[in-house]
Formats: C-alpha cells, sequence, structure tokens
C-alpha cells in the first residue's frame, strides 16, 4: 500500500459505477426455474477472479457473497476458499450471522437465503412482496431477528430467523429510495440510504422517524465507534460524525471524490473505511479525521473484515489480504 492517489483517480470513479456493472450482468443473466437447483462441485470459481460484496464471519469460518449466487467459505482465515453453490444466480449482496451456524444471505432479485449449518448449504426464502427487486443488505440484530432492505425503499423483518418476512414502512408510504444500511446502536435503528436519506427507529424497525441530513448525496454505510460516536458515508467521500444519534452532525473532511462503502473499527481502535479505486481512509481518533491510502490495484473495495491473521478486503477483486507491510508501517 501507498500514500498516495492511484493514477486513474482523475476520471472520478464512483460507487455505483462498478456495483452498477455488477447490476447489469446479473439482469441480464437468467436464474433457476421453480424446483430447480445447483447442484454438484464447484472447481472453477478461484476467490480472486470473482466480484464479492461482502464478508462475515460465523464461529471460526470465513464466508463471502458475490456474482452468479455463490457462497465463499474458509476454514483457514481466508488462505484458502471452496465455492457453494446456492438455489439462485443472481448476485448475493449480503450476510449476517446470529450464531456460528445460522444465517441468511440477500441480494439482487429479491434472493432471500438462510444456512443453517454455516453456509455449507442454503435454502431460498421468498417474498411475493418484494418482486424482483433488489435487497442490498441484511442485519442480524438479537436472537432470531433480522432485518434485511434494498431497493425502492424494501425493508423486511423476519423474527423467526429468515423463515418468514414482513413488510414494514420506512417513514411513509411513497418512501422509494435504496436503503444502504441499518445499524443498530444501543437499541436505537439507524437507516442509511441514496439521495441523503437518514431514519430512526426506536421499536425495532416496525415505524420510523426521518431525520434532518447533512448532505444530499447518497450515504453507502455507517458504523458505530467505541466511543459511541455514529459515522455515516458514502458518495464523492463524504463522511459525517454525529454523538447524539442523528441529531447534529459533523462533517469530517477526507480530501478524496472517491465513494466510501463499508468500514469497521479495528481490535486496536483504528477506524479503516474502504470505498473505489482502492481507497483506503483510516482514522485513529475515532473517526474525528482520517489519512487517506491507496491500493495500487486501484481496484475497488465493498466490504472488510478483521481476522486474527490480518484484514481481509472484498471488492472488484475478490477477496484480498490487505498487505503486511502496510500495517507495520501504519499503525
Amino acid at each position: 500500500m501507498i500514500n498516495r492517489p492511484p493514477a486513474t483517480h482523475g476520471r472520478m470513479a464512483l460507487a455505483t459505477s462498478w456495483l452498477a456493472c455488477v447490476v447489469v450482468a446479473c439482469l441480464a443473466s437468467p436464474g433457476l426455474a421453480p424446483g430447480q437447483d445447483r447442484v454438484g462441485p464447484v472447481v472453477d470459481i478461484h476467490s480472486d477472479r470473482i466480484i464479492l460484496m461482502d464478508l462475515e464471519q460465523a464461529g471460526d469460518r470465513l464466508l463471502a457473497v458475490g456474482e452468479r449466487g455463490f457462497v465463499l467459505l474458509s476454514d483457514d482465515a481466508g488462505k484458502t476458499w471452496k465455492a457453494v453453490p446456492t438455489p439462485v444466480t443472481r448476485t448475493l449482496t449480503g450476510l449476517a450471522f446470529k450464531d456460528a451456524r445460522s444465517g441468511v444471505a440477500v441480494g439482487h432479485g429479491a434472493s432471500i437465503l438462510r444456512t443453517e449449518d454455516a453456509g455449507q448449504s442454503w435454502q431460498q426464502v421468498r417474498i411475493d412482496e418484494a418482486g424482483t427487486d433488489s435487497l442490498l443488505g441484511v442485519t442480524h440484530l438479537a436472537d432470531d431477528h433480522f432485518i434485511a432492505y434494498g431497493a425502492f425503499g424494501l425493508l423486511f423483518d423476519s423474527a423467526d430467523a429468515g423463515r418468514t418476512w414482513v413488510r414494514r414502512t420506512v417513514i411513509a408510504e411513497d418512501f422509494d429510495r435504496h436503503i444502504s444500511q441499518v445499524l443498530e446502536v444501543d437499541g436505537t435503528l439507524l437507516l442509511v440510504a441514496e439521495s441523503g436519506s437518514l431514519a430512526r427507529s426506536t421499536d425495532g424497525g416496525v415505524t420510523w422517524t426521518q431525520l434532518t441530513s447533512p448532505y444530499a448525496g447518497s450515504f453507502f454505510g455507517a458504523l458505530e465507534t467505541r466511543d459511541k460516536a455514529v459515522l455515516v458515508f458514502g458518495m464523492r467521500g463524504n463522511v459525517y460524525r454525529t454523538t447524539d444519534l442523528g441529531v447534529t452532525w459533523q462533517k469530517i473532511e477526507t480530501g478524496t471524490t472517491a465513494s466510501l462503502m463499508s468500514g469497521r473499527q479495528l481490535a486496536d481502535g483504528r477506524i479503516l473505511l474502504v470505498g473505489n479505486v482502492g481507497l483506503l481512509a483510516q482514522s485513529r481518533d475515532d473517526g474525528r479525521t482520517v489519512e487517506l491510502h491507496w491500493s495500487p490495484a486501484s481496484r475497488g473495495f465493498a466490504s472488510l473484515i478483521e481476522t486474527p491473521a490480518g484484514i481481509l478486503l472484498a471488492g472488484e477483486s475478490g477477496v484480498t489480504r490487505l498487505d503486511a507491510a502496510w500495517l507495520a508501517e501504519n499503525p
């Protein structure tokens, strides 16, 4: 990793650019016929040659989801991966687990999948009310409670670990913004979406109150910090910080127009945000300031996870490991 913008930085690759390519490809490719299962071992999927959208950990196992409906599994901290077929062929965009075995994956074409064996096998759950619109993420709240969300204001609530789902209204019946993430902070849910849409729920997602947004562009993610602040981030390098759950906001200057897609607070307290064209934005002061780094490959990142063996990134180049030299040089 090097501390300079990549050569392509001036071409303004926004978050929707490479994500849109995935959407088009998935809409153009047919899914399986009703009742048809994809069977047999998969040997032609490489973890560095598939676009991946999310990473999650279930017990000692790592899982990744992305294009063509495959789930990648690793039982050696990301050194090797095997691909597991699922009942869908659309892009999978999000993963969430309630424990080491039970989890939910969501994706395009209203795809919802359940597993009870840590991702070794998956069962599809159909929601007629979702039609064929895309789901963009899923959050586990507590016990068997999951929330799935996505395009055109779709938000579904499950109280039985994903077996059945109930549609929830966000703000108003005509709310049609694409929802990027739902984050739980001390029992309150914070929703971030496109067009600067922000909302808060204090009853587990049954009802939502719209928040005044500090930005009119799209938000793609949010995270809670150790100091109980919340960062929201998204298009054109915009990052905002709140210490009162969205009543007031502080703009964090980033010095970039590359979009930020995901983030985590690491075990050592650092915050790492990732995004387009290989952007790595690091904060050492609980999100009050950030410093920029760039991957030489200039490929977009959609998600990251920290493991005892290091930090793994998912995105346009599949699964990649954050360079050990970069970690040593940027403690």
